[in-house]
């Protein structure tokens, strides 16, 4: 047993489930500070452990909740057992969406399709985890990229467009609501014996039935690989009319610049810089499909 690079606490889980002998394998994180572990068992398979610090401990219950909502309608790691601090699932590798898509493209768009129905899925559950998106929700996260990515990384004045991205703030609010992942992209959606499975969704809360299409398709240039024409495909399997996917699309790719910008300048991650470009080229796609919105390409160029 290795547990050197546990906290007890979740080194205690592991032993109470898995027993004495196993090894831990620590993995890389996503944005936030929780933790996250491979525990490898001989003569079985391994399991994923999620540690959450003392600051971000209230996520767990909010995890174990809309696990309990999600698992009857979405493909989701099974949960085997939590504590007050950790929760262990079933391991459904590191091989994710993206990564298929980039080795081999037909299986990656037939994966790609299917991820449509995950979603109308995944929408069919009902829970009440987290705050409905608002106006002021939206807005607020294009604040967010005004400070981070428009004035401190660009350094650009955004003044002139900041009742523009007002005015797509509430015109995404405005769009049918249904629950919504979040971050519903293709690295949140791994792939096991040519199935998908959905990670990552503790965020989850109702919102435009727009906004995880947009991500699924456009997040981290993905659209670069599956075509433009394939994306409309997409679009048109999901069911919903395209000026509202590229608002949400436009609010979305806005926003996420400005998670980009924070990340590398709060924390220091440089790995999210390499998203800027695809993200700018988003921004520009949306203003040539919505001509009111225009000036936004002045100032995301």
């Amino acid at each position: 047993m290795t547990e050197s690079n546990l906290p007890e606490e979740a080194a205690a889980l592991v032993r109470e489930v898995v027993g004495e002998d196993w090894t831990v394998e620590p993995l890389p994180g996503d944005a936030s500070v929780r933790a996250y572990y491979r525990i490898r068992r001989p003569g079985g398979p391994s399991v994923m452990l999620t540690w959450y610090p003392a600051e971000v401990r209230e996520q767990l219950g909010r995890f174990l909740r809309a696990y309990e909502a999600v698992s009857p309608h979405a493909p989701v790691p099974e949960v085997i057992r939590a504590s007050d601090s950790s929760v262990l699932q079933r391991d459904v590798g590191d091989r994710d969406l993206f990564t298929v898509l980039r080795e081999n493209r037909d299986e990656g768009i037939r994966l790609y399709r299917d991820a449509i129905g995950v979603l109308k899925n995944f929408q069919k559950a009902s829970a009440d985890i987290n705050p409905s998106f608002t106006a002021e929700f939206f807005f607020n996260e294009l604040e967010m990229t005004r400070e981070f990515y428009v004035e401190k990384l660009a350094k650009r004045d955004a003044a002139p467009v900041v009742p523009l991205l007002r005015e797509i703030a509430e015109r995404v609010a405005s769009h049918p609501y249904v629950l919504c992942h979040r971050d519903f992209h293709g690295e949140n959606l791994h792939v096991v014996n040519g199935r998908l499975f959905v990670i990552d969704y503790q965020d989850m809360r109702m919102g435009p039935d727009t906004y995880d299409l947009a991500s699924l398709l456009r997040d981290r240039g993905v659209v670069g690989w599956l075509g433009a024409n394939l994306e409309l495909e997409l679009v048109d399997a999901y069911g919903c009319p395209r000026n509202r996917y590229y608002e949400a699309l436009l609010q979305r790719s806005i926003k996420i610049l400005g998670t980009w910008a924070k990340q590398f300048i709060t924390r220091g991650k440089e790995r999210y810089l390499e998203f800027i470009a695809p993200t700018l080229e988003s921004i520009q796609r949306c203003t040539e499909e919505l001509p009111e919105f225009r000036k936004l390409g002045d100032v995301f160029q």
